[in-house]
């Protein structure tokens, strides 16, 4: 292998990729909200709701001589302008120094400065505008893992007002009582999630959505009109096929009850709003690495799919008084934007449309297809890019997504966009370990990572292999646990790869306990196992096993890695070293300047780039290597 930072394959021109995250709504659903970026450059977006067809402005915060990056959120308010927070922390999640809020108004320029508050110790917060004509706006900030406290935020003069600190986390936030009183996810050190409801004007809260000391239960949708009120929970009881269950408290019921149709799937379901007539309820459905909507009426215990394509959908939800239904969605060839559908009237409701607009919404971007792959326990559901021949494109990249509890989801990749740019097919699989397939396929990774996971890709790879005899092997590529899981895959089997990219990963469960703050290490501890007697978790490692890695490697880390620390990365460049590997030659390493998700995300274009130059370079052959036995 050369130093693939000497090597520059040319890469096709593409149009600035694009990427819209944070979507919030005003009070009174009138106006929507997002942060959008276009390579280093984040802008606000703006959508007026109340016309026929949404109406989209970009306001940019420079001419108020504020510079947004992706650590800011924004929420519009009822009369037009934009809240922006940012929390108080440094490059690594560290607290630093005083959080900062910003109330901004249009204006020619983009946006203009009309007030600003510091808030002090910021670790994590977000913003809640009330309901009403008077509207109460709260900042509930997160101090550290113990407490939260909640803000009530004065425009004349500009101060901050405390209105309560509650011990442990906060998150969440649904208005009740007609705003006097709102519902937040409370989570205590060593406990699960329950319900809460603060009193505003008795500045005071209490437990009201509690199943067991064990479970994570939710309040999520609340019905002014009619007090319908939604919930969720993880109790054994309710929980039959590993998903969350939702339960509803109607007007005419005080008990909680889990209906049979909105708990019949062995798919996840989350409650996204009711309507205005505090009737129906909206829920979403994860099926696979696709998101579904469906309209359930209570009284017909009936739920009603929503006509859309294939793509993904997530909340904050707005279903407004005409019917219509605002949200962000996103598919393979559809940055996230914001889409509108009007509620199900009958089978032949219209489809969701796309409703872009900004830079590269429009352009040509490629195409995936949904497949199942036979895997060594059950099919595996893989996106594939590069057509009905991916199989035998010159050259492909096996995909390996995070987790390990997570999946790929048929949405907008940036980096596969990318690859697809250059000729390069992807196949991102869905093996054991991942969500939206229930139970049975979700479970058996825990307490085994690098176990039926790795099976899975092995199994897939050499299926794959037999109709690539004279072209070039695949490349295992992954993020975070997924990158752990390609470096095990390019030592178990290292004749199957031509290459291995891994971003931000880590060398082994147990090594990767040790390295983070203890919340995140008790996790790990849950999920891995490792410290269990003869897990099988702890005996995967990649700083013992790399001596078997032949294929060429990518190693990239982000100096600023807040959830796995870059010593993870320097360790395994530090023993290639001593292995006799030479950096540039067997292995690149790169550091870059930014987060985690930065970089298993790979969102600087320069690393986007290195990615795709690299698997264009990778031309290891399964008929090269016959030949010279």
């Amino acid at each position: 292998m050369t130093d693939v930072m000497a090597q520059r394959p040319a890469l096709p021109a593409l149009p600035p990729v694009p990427s819209r995250f944070g979507f919030a709504f005003s009070g009174d659903g009138r106006w929507a909200s997002c942060l959008s970026t276009v390579e280093d450059e984040v802008t606000v977006e703006r959508w007026d709701l109340a016309c026929p067809e949404p109406v989209r402005d970009v306001l940019d915060p420079g001419g108020a001589g504020t510079a947004l990056d992706r650590r800011w959120s924004a929420l519009p308010l009822d009369d037009g302008r934009v809240l922006l927070v940012r929390a108080a922390t440094g490059d690594r999640g560290e607290p630093a120094g005083h959080g900062t809020v910003l109330a901004a108004e249009p204006a020619a320029a983009g946006l203009r400065v009309v007030r600003s508050w510091q808030v002090p110790s910021m670790l994590a917060g977000f913003l809640l505008a009330g309901p009403g004509p008077e509207q109460t706006v709260l900042l509930v900030v997160v101090e550290n893992e113990r407490h939260s406290r909640i803000w009530r935020l004065v425009d004349s003069p500009p101060h901050l007002e405390p209105v309560l600190r509650v011990p442990g986390v906060l998150a969440g936030g649904v208005w009740m009582d007609g705003g006097r009183t709102l519902a937040l996810d409370h989570t205590r050190a060593g406990r699960r999630t329950d319900g809460i409801l603060v009193d505003l004007g008795e500045r005071s809260w209490r437990r009201v959505w509690s199943v067991s000391e064990t479970t994570t239960d939710r309040i999520v949708a609340y019905s002014p009109r009619t007090g319908a009120l939604a919930v969720t929970t993880t109790a054994p009881g309710a929980q039959q096929r590993g998903t969350e269950q939702i339960g509803l408290r109607l007007p005419d019921d005080p008990v909680v009850r889990f209906p049979n149709a909105l708990n019949q799937s062995a798919h996840p379901r989350t409650p996204l709003a009711f309507d205005a007539e505090g009737g129906r309820l909206l829920v979403r459905e994860i099926h696979g690495a696709a998101a579904r909507l469906a309209v359930y009426d209570p009284a017909r215990d009936r739920l009603t799919p929503v006509p859309a394509p294939r793509g993904m959908l997530w909340p904050p939800v707005r279903w407004a008084d005409d019917g219509r239904i605002h949200m962000r969605f996103a598919a393979p060839n559809r940055p996230p934007t914001l889409a509108t559908v009007s509620a199900p009237a009958g089978p032949d409701a219209s489809p969701l449309p796309y409703t872009g607009g900004g830079p590269g919404d429009g352009a040509a971007w490629a195409d995936a297809d949904l497949i199942e792959l036979p895997g060594p326990a059950g099919p595996i559901e893989t996106i594939v890019y590069g057509g009905p021949g991916w199989r035998t494109c010159r050259r492909l990249v096996l995909a390996l997504h995070g987790g390990p509890l997570a999946a790929w989801h048929f949405e907008f990749e940036p980096l596969f966009q990318v690859l697809a740019a250059a000729g390069i097919a992807v196949a991102a699989p869905n093996y054991r370990g991942s969500t939206g397939y229930g139970d049975r396929h979700l479970r058996p990774v825990i307490g085994d990572w690098g176990g039926p996971d790795l099976d899975d890709v092995i199994h897939l790879t050499r299926a794959i292999a037999r109709d690539r005899a004279a072209l070039p092997r695949p490349v295992v590529l992954g993020g975070s646990y997924g990158a752990y899981l390609a470096l095990l895959a390019a030592c178990r089997e290292p004749e199957l790869w031509s290459g291995c990219v891994a971003l931000a990963p880590f060398t082994s469960a147990a090594a990767l306990h040790d390295a983070v703050a203890q919340p995140v290490g008790d996790r790990v501890s849950r999920l891995s196992r490792h410290d269990a007697d003869g897990g099988e978790a702890s005996g995967r490692d990649v700083l013992r096993d790399c001596a078997a890695l032949t294929a060429p490697l990518l190693l990239v880390h982000g100096a600023r890695d807040e959830v796995v620390p870059a010593g993870q990365s320097r360790a395994l460049r530090r023993r290639l070293i001593e292995l006799g590997r030479t950096e540039g030659v067997d292995f690149d390493y790169l550091e870059v300047d930014d987060g985690h998700h930065g970089v298993v995300q790979a969102w600087p274009p320069v690393l986007r780039e290195t990615v795709a130059r690299f698997c264009l370079t990778a031309e290891r052959t399964f008929a090269h290597d016959q030949k010279r036995r």
